[in-house]
């Protein structure tokens, strides 16, 4: 009788061992499974990086408060500014300025003036 209870301590021991094993490899496959998910994501993201510098998509709009900001920051930008008709200097005071001719409720394309070293020297808002 002693026999036969070794026996089958040693199938239990064995059994659980084995089971064991099991849990620790399925814990193993699920953390590379997440560290591939997370190396294919960190990847997407540096490609879409690359892709959104390198792309040009299209024509590049600013609301009306956009342009009002933009003539408010004139100074930072070291740019002259043509909305429509209207021109703005890039050393015009502020406090005595006209923006009355930018329409809020307006979308405007943007496109810059250029000198021969790649420099703007002009924001145009149409």
């Amino acid at each position: 009788m002693s026999d036969t209870v070794e026996k089958a301590i040693i199938i239990v021991a064995e059994l659980f061992l084995f089971i064991t094993a099991c849990m620790f490899t399925i814990g193993g496959i699920n953390a590379q499974e997440a560290a591939i998910t997370t190396i294919r994501q960190a990847t997407e993201q540096e490609e879409r990086h690359l892709y959104t510098s390198l792309q040009v998509n299209g024509k590049e709009t600013y609301t009306g408060a956009e342009v009002l900001q933009s003539i408010q920051q004139i100074h930072n930008l070291n740019a002259n500014i043509r909305v429509g008709n209207q021109f703005f200097s890039k050393s015009l005071e502020l406090e005595v300025t006209d923006v009355s001719g930018v329409n809020l409720d307006k979308i405007y394309d943007v496109s810059y003036v250029r000198d021969g070293m790649g420099i703007v020297t002009t924001i145009v808002f149409t």
